[in-house]
């Protein structure tokens, strides 16, 4: 293995003087190191004539293997640059309730907590928009809005409920009527989620509600509803701490759980190494 540096020089110089001026050696070491490669090999390498050495049928296939040998540590050596070098944070836009409820614990304490990142809570319409001019990596929505260059892959479902205060002597009837007059408390993306809800769970759209308070986030949502002030329609997975203290309760229609799509956003013309790690986690958490 030694000798084939100086072969493949000597082959590419066209002549044993050349070759030897590149190797910065003399004509006679280089010509003992040809010898030896082609006594290890145990047959000629090379047709000698008039002082040029051109390869013969087995030099022609040894040549072949060193050139491929030195694409491959090429490769081999830009892979080791490349893990040694710090990866770029992940940049990640994702609706709120999705983000901060379900996404955000997969990177903190679970199997994606070795990934940095730079995460948002964006409306579903910012989430596409960052992907869309590159000011995120990867977005997480809850409804799929056709887009010419971005792609929308689903990636399992989370579960939608209606909430109302755990300590109301009487919680609100699931039916049309009484849902009709409760008084809701709504947010930014509560539109498309309630939608949802009151078409899946009573097979209708209610068009009109009473709107007692309006927030940007979820947050204030749950405190609220949890003070009874309204009620609220908002992912399941957002109320598990406020249900752990018994603050506020979910409320289901039995046999017709509202369930609602997550997909992934991503621009195909872009590249992060931890996206399609996170999309196997993510797929594996949130499941159809």
């Amino acid at each position: 293995m030694r000798y084939l540096h100086a072969f493949r020089v000597v082959c590419e110089a066209g002549s044993l003087r050349a070759g030897a001026g590149i190797l910065h050696r003399t004509e006679q070491a280089v010509s003992y190191q040809l010898r030896k490669l082609e006594e290890a090999l145990g047959m000629p390498v090379f047709q000698r004539s008039n002082g040029r050495l051109t390869p013969n049928a087995a030099g022609e296939r040894l040549l072949a293997f060193c050139r491929e040998m030195g694409r491959d540590w090429d490769r081999l050596r830009e892979e080791i640059r490349a893990s040694e070098s710090p990866s770029p944070p992940l940049r990640i836009s994702a609706v709120s309730g999705f983000g901060r409820y379900q996404l955000l614990p997969l990177f903190l304490e679970g199997p994606l907590a070795d990934v940095p990142i730079r995460m948002r809570y964006p409306t579903a319409e910012e989430v596409v928009r960052h992907v869309e001019t590159g000011v995120s990596d990867l977005g997480f929505v809850h409804r799929m809005d056709p887009h010419e260059r971005l792609s929308h892959i689903p990636l399992g479902t989370e579960e939608i409920v209606l909430i109302a205060a755990a300590r109301l002597s009487q919680s609100p009837a699931l039916d049309v009527e009484s849902l009709r007059d409760a008084t809701y408390v709504t947010y930014d993306e509560s539109d498309y989620v309630f939608a949802t809800w009151f078409t899946q769970a009573l097979g209708m759209n209610l068009t009109h509600c009473n709107v007692a308070s309006h927030f940007e986030e979820l947050e204030e949502v749950l405190e609220w509803v949890a003070a009874g002030r309204g009620v609220s329609i908002v992912p399941a997975a957002c109320i598990n701490d406020h249900a752990a203290r018994g603050d506020l309760m979910a409320l289901r229609k039995p046999g017709r759980p509202c369930q609602n799509t997550i997909y992934a956003v991503l621009d195909p013309a872009r590249h992060h190494v931890a996206i399609e790690r996170t999309l196997q986690v993510v797929r594996k958490h949130a499941q159809f």
